[in-house]
């Protein structure tokens, strides 16, 4: 009994000494996305959508990061930003004119998340996933009243926080590799709303800039 556990104090102390052995880096940088966003579930029964059509629209999010370097593979990263989500909603009103109604829902969120470093033959790149705590700071669901459109019923009891999963994929883009261009999809995990069952669904283009050039 004591032989055994004296061999796994042993494996016990290796293991710290070669976790402390390898390289901890701390590498802080600031980001900015470019994002289709489109809101999906019970979006046809929020807006109504017999007479008309729900499009994706754009939206933009931008923040700073910290990426946590223990192994050589493996990093973690935490993140803190602004992302704009929502919809658009295309309809004909009474005048015969086409008009839209505009579903936008401002975030600050965290995502925190897990990634693996990789090369190819001509770039190094970093796959991530993980999930997104978000805190609605501000909806809004704007529409011209002159069209005499029933508004949706309960259409402003959006939820105080989006709970969301993340994936993306992005590869060194300079010499230094300071700057990074990938593809990001983030999902909704749980409803947004309190009455209709909607999920936020944003995708696009991530850049990230690590303001130390020590390498990865």
């Amino acid at each position: 009994m004591h032989k055994k556990i004296s061999i796994l104090f042993l494996f016990l102390i290796v293991c710290i000494v070669h976790i402390h052995a390898q390289e901890h880096v701390f590498r802080p940088g600031v980001l900015l996305n470019f994002n289709g966003i489109h809101v999906q579930g019970d979006n046809e029964i929020y807006w109504n959508s017999s007479d008309g059509k729900i499009w994706g629209t754009g939206g933009i999010s931008f923040g700073a990061f910290v990426t946590y370097d223990s192994y050589k593979k493996f990093v973690g990263t935490l993140e803190l930003r602004y992302i704009r989500k929502g919809s658009l909603y295309e309809f004909i009103n009474t005048f015969g004119q086409r008009e839209f109604e505009s579903l936008k829902l401002k975030y600050i969120e965290m995502p925190v998340l897990l990634g693996m470093k990789g090369k190819t033959r001509k770039r190094d790149y970093l796959f991530e996933t993980g999930l997104a705590c978000g805190m609605l700071i501000n909806s809004g669901l704007l529409f011209d009243e002159l069209t005499e459109r029933i508004e949706t019923p309960n259409a402003a009891d959006f939820r105080k926080l989006d709970l969301s999963w993340i994936a993306d994929l992005k590869f060194h883009i300079d010499k230094r590799k300071n700057l990074l261009l990938g593809f990001r999809f983030e999902y909704s995990i749980l409803s947004v709303h309190k009455f209709y069952n909607l999920h936020n669904m944003n995708y696009g283009i991530e850049l990230n800039y690590f303001l130390f050039n020590k390498r990865l």
